[in-house]
């Protein structure tokens, strides 16, 4: 009977953390992490993942120009990046802004992105100056 227990409260422990450990997953400071991430190392697949349905449109006219230029794609996919912290500056149900503080080949940098939520995802949007 104790043997019983054992297995149900390690299996019930499990579920809670796994539980916990995806429920943050779909937050705009996630999905701006994840995009930044792709974003400085031209990691394009990752790009269109957390990319707008908008915003995939530049994301496939840069995987294009990188097309021409191999070299500097082979370049940024060996960049080190560190997401030192990624702050939501703005936040209503459907959009965010968030500003992600990195170190990119050892020099600090911080971009801004702005997200909107499609089909309840969090994806980074990209706006055209």
């Amino acid at each position: 009977m104790k043997h019983k227990s054992w297995i149900f409260l390690l299996a019930f422990a499990g579920l809670l953390l796994f539980s916990c450990n995806n429920k943050n997953k779909n937050t705009p400071e996630s999905a701006a992490e994840q995009f930044e991430k792709a974003f400085v190392t031209a990691d394009f697949p990752h790009l269109y993942e957390f990319a707008s349905k908008k915003s995939q449109i530049l994301v496939k006219t840069m995987q294009n120009n990188m097309k021409n230029r191999p070299e500097k794609q082979e370049e940024m996919s060996k960049n080190e990046v560190e997401i030192l912290g990624v702050e939501i500056v703005e936040q209503s149900d459907s959009t965010a802004k968030c500003i992600c503080n990195i170190k990119l080949n050892g020099q600090t940098r911080k971009d801004t992105w702005d997200l909107v939520k499609e089909d309840n995802l969090w994806k980074v949007t990209l706006v055209m100056p």
